[in-house]
């Protein structure tokens, strides 16, 4: 069977756009296989699902005022072609939207598919089936800088009961943008105790897409983390204050939470406990012969 081994390039494409503009993108496409794949180029709205970056192609429609194709003097949309082992081939896709095109973001998807059916290889093997997409956000806007607004919510440290040893702390909160233009999440975590920053994160830039909201993501050697903190911890009253950026125009958002010494005191009382027994005064039974 030929197997499925494409590289596209790039991953994900953000712009501005004014209406009744044409957008013209570049894209490179590479068979890694062993073998000869039969292709074809297709593009498909979506929108975003949950506040973990998810997107869904079955509840999108298609923009009406959009129109997209391939400059390609030898290829058209959706037709197929072939790529030899080791071949790259650019895709040259043209996006015109016309200028009553609604000022907001549009998302769409470059995918390019591998035609079921047999591999061009003297063997005659089936051929597998799969895609690669390259993500499309489009913000049509009359600024070259879409405003945006956003807002914190559910910010909250868990666990409920927090002790001085274990276990791990989690800070958790979510970036609402209540705009119809897709923003970056750039801001920081600092955690201080008494007025003194004990730690201090760097957000993940996740893309906050239009009115929809992002669960929030730590920065650690450029990949995204949850934003927790290790323990051991002194005892007493913190805050994790989250602060955006001021182009997100966001207020910035902080929850209390307390440190309590519930494994020393357990300790201390059982050896308290263990002293007093071996060390309290023994009652001598006497009999009479």
């Amino acid at each position: 069977m030929a197997s499925f081994n494409l590289t596209l390039k790039p991953a994900q494409t953000e712009l501005v756009a004014l209406p009744g503009s044409t957008i013209i993108q570049t894209y490179d496409v590479t068979n890694n296989s062993s073998e000869s794949l039969t292709l074809s180029s297709q593009v498909l709205p979506w929108v975003p699902r949950g506040n973990d970056g998810s997107v869904d192609y079955l509840q999108a429609l298609p923009n009406p005022h959009l129109a997209f194709s391939l400059t390609n003097t030898d290829l058209l949309l959706g037709q197929t072609f072939t790529l030899a082992p080791g071949q790259k081939r650019q895709l040259v896709l043209k996006i015109k939207s016309d200028s009553t095109v609604p000022l907001t973001d549009v998302y769409y998807t470059f995918f390019i598919n591998q035609t079921p059916g047999f591999s061009t290889s003297s063997t005659s093997q089936s051929a597998a089936s799969g895609r690669i997409g390259s993500h499309l956000l489009i913000s049509y806007s009359s600024s070259d800088t879409p405003h945006s607004q956003f807002f914190l919510s559910h910010v909250s440290v868990s666990p409920r009961f927090k002790d001085i040893l274990f276990p791990q702390l989690n800070i958790s909160a979510t970036a609402e943008n209540d705009s119809p233009y897709f923003a970056k999440i750039q801001g920081k975590l600092v955690v201080a105790k008494n007025g003194l920053v004990i730690q201090q994160f760097d957000l993940f830039p996740d893309n906050v897409l239009a009115n929809s909201p992002r669960q929030i993501r730590c920065l650690s050697d450029n990949q995204p983390v949850p934003c927790s903190l290790n323990p051991p911890f002194w005892p007493g009253a913190y805050t994790a204050t989250l602060t955006l950026d001021p182009s997100l125009n966001a207020p910035s958002a902080t929850v209390s939470f307390f440190i309590f010494p519930y494994t020393l005191t357990l300790i201390l009382g059982f050896v308290l406990t263990l002293i007093w027994y071996f060390s309290r005064p023994q009652k001598h039974i006497s009999s009479t012969p």
